[in-house]
């Protein structure tokens, strides 16, 4: 749990008027493997969200959830939602 200091007790009127900027130090990269795969895609195409799904890909991907579901029942139980 994050204990505060009393002794560092700072308000926002300090900050604006102590003449120093406020600066954050830079994120440290995280052995992650969802996060390596982001900084690793930030050189491709942005994601672009659009107002109508493609629903031949939702179909697909969906098929290929339900055929898995098929073959390994016991992947995964419904039951415990």
């Amino acid at each position: 749990m994050l204990k505060l200091n009393r002794s560092h007790n700072f308000s926002i009127s300090f900050l604006a008027h102590s003449g120093r900027k406020l600066a954050f130090s830079p994120v440290r990269s995280e052995h992650d493997e969802l996060i390596q795969a982001i900084e690793a895609s930030r050189g491709e195409a942005c994601w672009q969200l659009t107002s109508t799904p493609d629903v031949r890909q939702l179909d697909e991907f969906w098929t290929g959830v339900t055929e898995d579901l098929r073959k390994d029942p016991s992947w995964f139980s419904f039951a415990d939602d």
